[in-house]
């Protein structure tokens, strides 16, 4: 990956945050969930204010009440989920698609894999992109070809933002690599100590 990639994604990653937080009402409840999972998230939550979108930021997990988690359909992988996340967040949607609320899960875990094949992954909404050491959250970030010009790239952000489209042409949400400690494979505390 050459430095000029690099700045776009810097670039992109801050101004997509700064994008995510000044949106009005945008609603993550998700419709259908189970009586449970109702208990554990206020339906209509905005996640302009999530700490992952807020561009006072950045918050770290230590300090925050963990929010409620996503659990996806059967066979939507990481990256699967956080691009739906991200879409829902950018377009104001009602919903995440192809996902139900669930309990929170403890701060430092990003997701839960599951470990049976009935089952779908719990994605954390306190910190979906993970945190890094002396956990501050990471913001979202999306990536664009880096052989695009920067002035196709501004073109493209801008034709993305006058349409009201998640993402540019070209696009897609990056999934980061993560600590082994923010996982969990089948319940939250299978993991490895952090």
């Amino acid at each position: 990956m050459d430095h000029l990639h690099l700045l776009r994604r810097a670039r992109l990653g801050i101004a997509l945050t700064l994008v995510i937080a000044s949106a009005t009402a945008v609603s993550a409840c998700v419709e259908g969930a189970p009586q449970g999972a109702q208990a554990a998230a206020t339906p209509g939550q905005d996640l302009s204010t999530a700490p992952w979108a807020d561009a006072a930021g950045p918050h770290r997990i230590q300090d925050l009440t963990p929010l409620p988690s996503l659990t996806f359909a059967v066979g939507i992988d990481y990256p699967g989920a956080l691009e739906r996340l991200y879409v829902a967040a950018r377009t104001g949607a009602g919903a995440v698609a192809d996902a139900e609320v669930s309990a929170p899960l403890p701060a430092e875990v990003v997701y839960v894999a599951p470990d049976d094949p009935g089952k779908g992954l719990r994605l954390s909404l306190t910190a979906p992109w993970g945190w890094v050491p002396g956990g501050a959250i990471r913001p979202p970030s999306i990536s664009l070809p880096g052989s695009l010009s920067p002035q196709e790239v501004s073109r493209r952000v801008a034709e993305a933002a006058a349409l009201g489209a998640a993402l540019p042409e070209g696009a897609h949400v990056d999934a980061p690599d993560l600590e082994a400690c923010q996982i969990g494979h089948g319940t939250p505390d299978n993991r490895r100590p952090c």
